[in-house]
This record gives structure tokens, C-alpha cells and sequence, in this order.
């Protein structure tokens, strides 16, 4: 899993692997994330994730070998 920006910075990584259940979805990985994370807690309500390149809704079930990417909320101007 990569995580990029504030993600990388509340995960103290920006590549960690996680063993998860077959069929786990985007949904419970995230809640996942936030439970072996706390940091990573404020963020998760905007927190996007991608598979395989392109953002994932929360009902998608992972696969093994799914590349998967944090990307947290952005803010310009």
C-alpha cells in the first residue's frame, strides 16, 4: 500500500503491507487503517483510495496484489 502527503505522515510510512481478509472491502480497510493508525483517524472521513489506479468506492473488495494508494485531501489556492 502506498500512501502519499498527510496519509504517509500519520501511517509513519509511505509503503507499508497489510495481511487482510479475502474479500475485504475499501470500507473495512479503511476503518483497518484507522484502528492500527489513530493518526490516520482525522483524515479518514476525505481519505480517498485507489486500486490499480483509480479511486475505489467502499463497497470494492481487494484482491491479493491489489496496489493500493492513500491519497489524502488536498487544498490549494
Amino acid at each position: 500500500m502506498l500512501a502519499f502527503a498527510t496519509a504517509a505522515d500519520a501511517l509513519g510510512a509511505r509503503e507499508t503491507e497489510l495481511a487482510l481478509e479475502p474479500g475485504t472491502t475499501v470500507g473495512a480497510l479503511r476503518a483497518e487503517l484507522v484502528r492500527r493508525f489513530p493518526p490516520l483517524a482525522p483524515l479518514a472521513p476525505a481519505l480517498a483510495v485507489a486500486v490499480g489506479g483509480a479511486i475505489a468506492p467502499a463497497g470494492r473488495p481487494l484482491a491479493d496484489g491489489d496496489e493500493v494508494a492513500l491519497l489524502p485531501p488536498v487544498s490549494g489556492g
